[in-house]
C-alpha cells in the first residue's frame, strides 16, 4: 500500500476516522520520511500546527518493516505515543508490529528497595505510609512496574525516591530480586519489539554509555525518529558534560544515613552529617525565589549569596565523604556511598572554577530544585 493510498480520503484512515480528510502537508511530510528511511539518510522536518506530524512519521516507519526507535522530549508524550498513537496507526494499517515502552530505571518499582522501605519505615508523612501500601499492591499485580500506571500515587510523590533504584544504588546481578526486576523486563521487551518508544534523556544516556564502553540500554535499530527535536541540544549537553542535581545530593545523604543506621549504628556522626548536608542543599535552593537559568558569571553578579551557600554545601559534602571513607569497609552500601560522595565533591569543586574558552558553567533552578552543569563550549 502506497502512502497516497493510506492517506487518501477513501483509504484506511478514512474508514477508521469519520470525517477524515486528506491533508497535503501531512502526505508530503510522510513521503519525505519514507524517502529518508529508504535512503538511510537524515531529515529535519518542521510541521505547522494541524499538519498531523505524528501520523506523518509513524505511517512510513511502520510500513518500513525495520526496527524503529521513537524518542520524545517528555514522558507525557512518550506515554501518549505508546498507549494511543502507535497502536492506532498499527491497527489502521493492520501491521503486526510489537510495541514497547522503555523509560529510565527511576520510573520502575524496585522490589529490593520496596522491601527495604517497608522494613525500615523511613517516612516523613502519614501519606507516605499509605502510598507505600499502594505501591506494594501495585508491584504484586503489575506487569510493567511503571510508576506512571500506579493507581492513587502521584508520579512526584516522595515515596518513589524510596521504592525505585538509581544507577548508583542498583545492586545489579547481586540483587536478590534480579530475576523479577521490572527494569530488566522492560529492556528485554524493547529488544524483542519492532517499535520502541523512549525519551531523549534515555536515548542520550544510551549514547553516553556506549561512548564510555559501559554497555547499552537500547537495542540496535534501522530508524531513529526524534519528536520534539528542538530539545536535543539541551538534553545532549547534560550527557556530554557533567551535571550535579540537588536530587542526587539529597539521595546520597539519605542513602548514607540509611546505610549507617543498618551497619554503623555506633557511628552517630555519619547520619548527623548526612542530615546536615540535606539541609544545606535545601538552603541553596531557598536563595532563589523564582526559576532561574544563568551562566556562572551572571550568577556572581545577580546572586552573590549563592556562592557562599555553595561553599558551605561543598564543606558538608567533603565532611560526609571523609566520614564515609572511615566506614566504607563495614558494608558494600557504605562503600558505594563513599564513591558517590567523592565523585560529587570533585564535580562541585570543578563547577566552582571559572568559565573558560573550552567550557561553560551554568545553573538551572527549577520549581523543585536545581542542577549545575559543566560542559564543552560547543554546546553553548
Amino acid at each position: 500500500m502506497t502512502l497516497e493510498e493510506v492517506f487518501a480520503d477513501d483509504g484506511p484512515f478514512g474508514a477508521a476516522f469519520p470525517g477524515y480528510k486528506l491533508r497535503q502537508p501531512q502526505l508530503e511530510m510522510a513521503q519525505a520520511v519514507e524517502r529518508t528511511i529508504e535512503a538511510r539518510g537524515q531529515l529535519i522536518a518542521e510541521a505547522g500546527t494541524g499538519t498531523g506530524k505524528t501520523f506523518a512519521y509513524l505511517v512510513p516507519a511502520l510500513l518500513s518493516g525495520g526496527k524503529v526507535i521513537v524518542s520524545t522530549g517528555t514522558k507525557t508524550l512518550q506515554d501518549q505515543l505508546f498507549n494511543r498513537d502507535v497502536p492506532s496507526v498499527r491497527d489502521v494499517l493492520k501491521v503486526p508490529a510489537i510495541i514497547a515502552l522503555l523509560k529510565g530505571r527511576s520510573n520502575y518499582v524496585c522490589h529490593y528497595h520496596l522491601a527495604r522501605a517497608e522494613h525500615e519505615g523511613r517516612f516523613m508523612r502519614r501519606e507516605d505510609i499509605a502510598d507505600l501500601q499502594k505501591v506494594k499492591r501495585y508491584a504484586n499485580t503489575t506487569g510493567s512496574g511503571d510508576k506512571a500506571a500506579c493507581p492513587g500515587v502521584a508520579e512526584d510523590a516522595p515515596i518513589w525516591a524510596q521504592v525505585t533504584s538509581t544507577r548508583d544504588n542498583c545492586l545489579g546481578q547481586d540483587c536478590p530480586n534480579h530475576k523479577e526486576c521490572f527494569v530488566l523486563k522492560a529492556r528485554k521487551d524493547a529488544q524483542e519489539a519492532d517499535i520502541v518508544v523512549v525519551n531523549h534523556h534515555l536515548f542520550f544516556a544510551d549514547v553516553w554509555l556506549k561512548d564510555e564502553g559501559a554497555g547499552e540500554l537500547l537495542p540496535a535499530c534501522n530508524t531513529v525518529i526524534f519528536d520534539e527535536a528542538h530539545q536535543l541540544p539541551e538534553v545532549a549537553s547534560l550527557f556530554f558534560g557533567d551535571t550535579l542535581t540537588n536530587g542526587q545530593i539529597i539521595e546520597l545523604a539519605r542513602d548514607a544515613r540509611a546505610e549507617a543506621l543498618v551497619v554503623a549504628k555506633d557511628f552517630v556522626m555519619l547520619p548527623n552529617a548526612a542530615e546536615a548536608l540535606e539541609k544545606s542543599v535545601k538552603d541553596v535552593r531557598l536563595i532563589f525565589k523564582d526559576t532561574v537559568r544563568l551562566p556562572q558569571h551572571e550568577l556572581k553578579e545577580k546572586f552573590p549569596s549563592f556562592f557562599s551557600q555553595l561553599v558551605e554545601m561543598t564543606g558538608h559534602i567533603q565532611h560526609l565523604t571523609e566520614l564515609l571513607a572511615k566506614q566504607a569497609e563495614r558494608g558494600e552500601g557504605l562503600e558505594k556511598c563513599y564513591k558517590r560522595a567523592a565523585e560529587m565533591l570533585a564535580l562541585v569543586e570543578k563547577w566552582q572554577k571559572s568559565d573558560s574558552a573550552e567550557t561553560v558553567h551554568w545553573l538551572d533552578v527549577t520549581q523543585h530544585g536545581f542542577f549545575a552543569a559543566y560542559y564543552p563550549a560547543q554546546y553553548r
